[in-house]
């Protein structure tokens, strides 16, 4: 009786031991994680003392130039340093898997490992793929004097100072596409920049069937508004348009004969801005009346207007035109000052139009 008993004792202990075994999952090694990632095709340096893997690309990199650029780093690699278990090292060298996007690592090793490609500061393509890389991994790894540079960017483009805008002093390092604002505000957030807001929502806003949308990254993943930011967009749309009706009918209104720059040409001025005036109303020229581009100059449409051969005008506006049976140089200059001057009006009204409160919004920038 106890034979059976006994063979049946073996039979489960051997059936659990076997079922044990089979239902053992082991860890994946360094070595098994190299061997499934894919080497990136610039930053795999065979000399390199540390591999970095990150959704499956690996890259073999310097760890005594990551760790002087990133403090985070420099804790990382300092743990545990010289007790490694032997199954984290795979040619000599750690490995360390990261959770970022293998397209942010590049952006960061763009600078910290220049290749001849990109040697030169001054010749790199800055962009707001690679700045955004900075910025968000900073976030993680405290990138220092790099991130300072990446915000330097992303605040000169994304101006306070009407001035520098209209000029153009703004975008003379970089100009990003009109959609990057939708990442610029994202970045705002996230650095709780809040003077790159206005602006970039001031873009976005002006960016038509484009704005839900967003963009794709290099990676793929797409850059878009949260639903609050696309509220805001939406609601300052409206006000923009709104606002660019009114600078219309306030500018286009003839200012009076004392504007003239000879008593002869105010009755041709007059006739001109109610002309206009209706030019502009059928959406007519390259600023329409019917635009959220609040911001734009009025100028381009006033020049582009001549005036139907059959109407009247004066001998004065045919000897002085400076286009086409134009204002003259008076009228014209008033024209140029006031449009200005009211742009800049909409300009300091858009903080508060997206919700945030900035000190010194529109300040002269101090030279020297």
């Amino acid at each position: 009786m106890e034979e059976p008993h006994r063979k049946r004792l073996r039979t489960d202990a051997t059936t659990s031991a076997s079922t044990s075994q089979a239902g053992l999952v082991r860890s994946p090694t360094a070595a098994d994680i190299v061997r499934a990632a894919k080497r990136d095709d610039d930053y795999w340096f065979e000399d390199g003392n540390i591999i970095l893997v990150s959704e499956n690309v690996s890259f073999k990199v310097y760890r005594g130039l990551l760790a002087e650029h990133s403090s985070v780093f420099r804790s990382m690699l300092d743990v545990g340093q010289g007790t490694q278990n032997p199954a984290d090292i795979v040619d000599g060298c750690p490995v360390v898997p990261l959770y970022d996007s293998p397209n942010d690592l590049r952006g960061l090793f763009r600078i910290i490992f220049p290749l001849r490609k990109n040697l030169k500061f001054s010749n790199w393509k800055v962009d707001m793929d690679f700045i955004s890389a900075i910025i968000r991994l900073d976030h993680k790894y405290e990138l220092k004097g790099l991130y300072d540079q990446a915000m330097g960017y992303l605040t000169t483009y994304y101006t306070t100072n009407f001035d520098d805008w209209l000029e153009g002093r703004n975008a003379t390092e970089w100009r990003p596409e009109p959609i990057h604002a939708i990442g610029a505000i994202n970045l705002a957030h996230l650095t709780h920049t809040h003077t790159i807001l206005p602006l970039a929502y001031y873009i976005c806003a002006t960016l038509g069937s484009n704005l839900p949308v967003g963009y794709a990254r290099p990676d793929g993943t797409m850059e878009r508004l949260s639903p609050d930011d696309l509220r805001i967009c939406l609601d300052l749309k409206a006000r923009l348009t709104a606002e660019n009706v009114h600078s219309a009918f306030l500018l286009l209104r003839y200012p009076g004969q004392q504007h003239c720059s000879n008593s002869q040409a105010y009755t041709s001025c007059s006739e001109l801005f109610r002309r206009l005036l209706e030019h502009v109303g059928l959406s007519k020229g390259p600023h329409a009346i019917a635009s959220d581009r609040a911001l734009d100059s009025w100028m381009d449409t006033i020049d582009s207007y001549t005036p139907p051969a059959t109407q009247n005008v004066s001998p004065y506006m045919v000897m002085y035109q400076t286009q086409s049976r134009s204002l003259c140089k008076g009228c014209r200059a008033f024209v140029q000052n006031r449009e200005r001057e009211m742009r800049r009006q909409i300009w300091r009204k858009l903080p508060e139009y997206v919700g945030v409160t900035i000190d010194n919004w529109d300040a002269p920038i101090a030279s020297g």
